[in-house]
């Protein structure tokens, strides 16, 4: 078990890590099938937009351009390539990336994600959610938006850089009153929140695997059973 007196504050990760994509994406998919029979030429924009806005955050994320602001440029980057205008690209990813998969999102909290909270707080650890896009309805929708004294998403103007940049977690532990070497990253994927972490000189778990699947055993290794 690590030591506690050397953490002052957790940094997480929200999409996959807080509560399961998989599911949440799937249910999607079958709404956009769905919305196929009733708005086909919106839905099959919206699916081409999507398709589109998510590949080039995994683009940007490759190559972090330096002097770029990050959300801005994956926003152009779609309009460009789908050919769908400014303000009908911006209305589909929040329909439906950001608004309807809401009320998805409580149904699937990662296993243990309440407990974890819990003890964190009752340890005397202040907490943060670093996303890549705004997360204050997800956290509502999965009853844990009072546990994070601090909410950040690389959309906030005091970030705009992707992940693994380190721009968000450093304004994280800035914003929680916490030394980046006394600070803990968790996340889903290691190569944009671990890499984060690592670049920040922060410290990090990887939720999602075999030695970690669920808070429960995280929760295990940091606090006791």
């Amino acid at each position: 078990m690590p030591d506690l007196t050397s953490i002052d504050a957790i940094v997480l990760d929200v999409d996959g890590t807080l509560y399961r994509q998989g599911p949440v994406r799937r249910q999607m998919a079958l709404r956009l099938a769905g919305a196929c029979v009733t708005q086909p030429l919106r839905t099959r924009r919206a699916v081409r937009v999507i398709r589109s806005f998510r590949a080039n955050l995994e683009s940007i994320r490759a190559s972090l351009p330096q002097d770029e602001d990050h959300p801005a440029h994956q926003l152009r980057r779609t309009i460009d390539q789908t050919g769908v205008r400014k303000e009908l690209v911006e209305s589909l990813i929040e329909e439906w990336m950001f608004e309807r998969p809401l009320a998805l999102i409580g149904s699937y909290p990662r296993k243990g994600l309440h407990r974890f909270l819990g003890k964190a707080i009752k340890h005397g650890l202040r907490l943060s959610v670093f996303s890549e896009y705004p997360s204050e309805g997800k956290l509502e929708s999965l009853g844990v938006r009072d546990p994070f004294s601090v909410v950040l998403s690389s959309c906030d103007p005091t970030v705009r850089r992707f992940k693994p940049d380190p721009t968000g977690f450093l304004r994280a532990a800035e914003e929680l009153g916490s030394e980046p070497a006394r600070t803990l990253v968790i996340g889903d994927r290691d190569d944009a929140d671990g890499a984060g972490a690592r670049a920040a000189g922060m410290r990090y778990l990887e939720i999602g695997g075999s030695r970690f699947p669920s808070f429960v055993p995280l929760s295990d290794h940091l606090f006791g059973p």
